[in-house]
C-alpha cells in the first residue's frame, strides 16, 4: 500500500471518528434534554400522589347534617372576577387569587390589596348601594418574599344583620309569656284568637360567616405555580356558633405565552365545621374541583384583554328542586381600552354577569375601581372593590 493512499485511509478514519464523537455530542445533548423532561414529569406525578395520600379517604362520607355547609364561600371576591361571571381559576393574577386560585399569587406585585363592598339580593329599600338583604365583604393582602415566595391573608364575612328577636311582655302577670284569647279551648292558636301578652323586640342580633384566609404561592418551574390556602371558618347564629378549617391547593401552568391553564382542589380535606349546640352536629363541605383556561391578547394603540372558561364540579344547585352536583360551566371577557378603563362581561352559570373598572397610577402605584353586578334567581347582587398594587 502506498503511502498516499495510508494518508487517506488515516484522513478518513480521522473524519469518521470526528463524526462519530459529534453525533455521540449530541446524542448526550438530546438524552439529557430527554431525561430531563422525563424527571419533570416523575416530580410533578409525584407531588400530585403526595397531595392525594393528604387527603382522608374518610372525606368521601357526606356531612353529618346538612349538605350546603358554609356556603358562602361560593359566592366569590372581587368585582372584577365577579365582573367576569366567576371564570377567574386560569387568570388570577390580582390579589383575589388568593380566592380563585393561590398559584396565581406568583404574578402579583410585590405588595397588593383588594377591598370589596357587596351588596347581595336587593330588597328594592335603602339607597342605591344598600338595598341588599345580605352584606358580603373581602379584604385580603399579599407580599412577595424574594426566593421564598407569595404570602397572602384574607378575610371574607357574609352577614344578615339587625335581626329582631321578639318576645312577650307578661300582662297578665301569669308567668307564662305569649298567652292568648283561647276561644275553642285546643290550648293552640288559631286565627282569630288574639294575644294577651304583648310582643315587644328584645335585641337584635346578627347571622354572620366568616372566613381567614392563608395563603402561599411559589413557582416551582418556568412555566408552573402551585398554592395553597388554609382556611379557618367561623359561623353564629345567636347564642350559637361553629367553627372549621379546610384546605385549598391550585395550579396554573402557561404553556404559550398568553395561553394559561388553572385548576384547583376546593376543601381538598373535606371542610368541617362543628357546632356547639346541644347534639354537637357537625357539617362538612365536600371536595370541589374547578378548572378552566384564558388567553390574553393585545391589540396595538387600543389595550389589551383576556378571555377566560372555566368548569367546576360538584356545585351545590341551591333552586328550588334543584338535584345538587352536576357541572357549572363559566365563561367571562375583559378588555382594558388604553390600559385605563375595563369593561366586562361573562356567564357565572346562574346568570350575566357585567362590570366595569377604572386605573389610576400614582407613580409607581397602581389603583384600580371595579363594580360588578350579577343576575340571580333571588335579585341583582351589586359588587364594588377597590385595589391597588405596588
Amino acid at each position: 500500500m502506498t503511502s498516499r493512499r495510508v494518508r487517506a485511509l488515516l484522513r478518513l478514519s480521522v473524519l469518521f471518528q470526528a463524526r462519530c464523537f459529534k453525533n455521540f455530542q449530541y446524542g448526550r445533548r438530546a438524552y439529557k434534554a430527554r431525561r430531563f423532561k422525563v424527571m419533570t414529569k416523575i416530580r410533578f406525578i409525584c407531588f400530585y400522589i403526595l397531595i392525594v395520600s393528604l387527603i382522608p379517604a374518610t372525606t368521601g362520607i357526606a356531612a353529618d347534617e346538612g349538605a350546603h355547609a358554609a356556603e358562602f364561600l361560593s359566592h366569590g371576591v372581587g368585582a372584577r372576577a365577579l365582573g367576569m361571571g366567576g371564570a377567574f381559576v386560569a387568570i388570577a393574577d390580582d390579589a383575589t387569587a388568593t380566592y380563585w386560585n393561590p398559584a396565581g399569587l406568583t404574578k402579583v406585585k410585590k405588595h397588593s390589596f383588594t377591598a370589596m363592598y357587596s351588596d347581595t339580593f336587593s330588597t328594592g329599600d335603602g339607597s342605591w348601594l344598600s338595598r341588599g338583604l345580605v352584606t358580603y365583604n373581602f379584604f385580603n393582602y399579599v407580599y412577595q418574599i424574594e426566593d421564598i415566595g407569595s404570602l397572602g391573608l384574607s378575610w371574607i364575612r357574609l352577614g344578615i344583620d339587625d335581626i329582631p328577636r321578639t318576645t312577650f311582655i307578661d300582662i297578665n302577670n301569669n308567668g307564662i309569656l305569649g298567652d292568648f284569647q283561647d276561644k275553642n279551648g285546643n290550648g293552640i292558636k288559631e286565627d282569630g284568637e288574639p294575644y294577651i301578652d304583648k310582643p315587644e323586640v328584645a335585641e337584635y342580633f346578627s347571622n354572620t360567616d366568616n372566613a381567614l384566609l392563608i395563603s402561599y404561592a411559589r413557582q416551582v418551574h418556568p412555566i408552573v405555580s402551585v398554592g395553597g390556602n388554609l382556611k379557618l371558618l367561623n359561623q353564629s347564629i345567636f347564642e350559637n356558633s361553629g367553627n372549621g378549617f379546610g384546605i385549598d391547593i391550585g395550579v396554573i401552568a402557561e404553556p404559550y405565552k398568553g395561553l394559561r391553564v388553572g385548576a384547583m382542589l376546593l376543601d381538598a380535606t373535606g371542610t368541617q365545621i362543628r357546632w356547639d349546640t346541644a347534639d354537637r352536629p357537625t357539617f362538612t363541605r365536600t371536595r370541589r374541583f374547578r378548572v378552566g383556561t384564558a388567553y390574553h391578547f393585545t391589540v396595538p394603540r387600543l389595550g389589551k384583554g383576556a378571555i377566560g372558561a372555566d368548569i367546576e364540579t360538584d356545585q351545590a344547585d341551591l333552586e328550588a328542586g334543584g338535584g345538587g352536583g352536576g357541572l357549572v360551566p363559566r365563561i367571562g371577557a375583559e378588555y382594558w381600552l388604553f390600559n385605563i378603563v375595563a369593561l366586562r362581561g361573562g356567564w357565572n352559570g346562574h346568570g350575566l354577569s357585567a362590570g366595569a373598572g377604572l386605573r389610576l397610577r400614582v407613580n409607581e402605584m397602581s389603583f384600580f375601581i371595579n363594580y360588578a353586578f350579577n343576575t340571580h334567581t333571588l335579585g341583582g347582587s351589586q359588587r364594588i372593590s377597590v385595589s391597588g398594587e405596588f
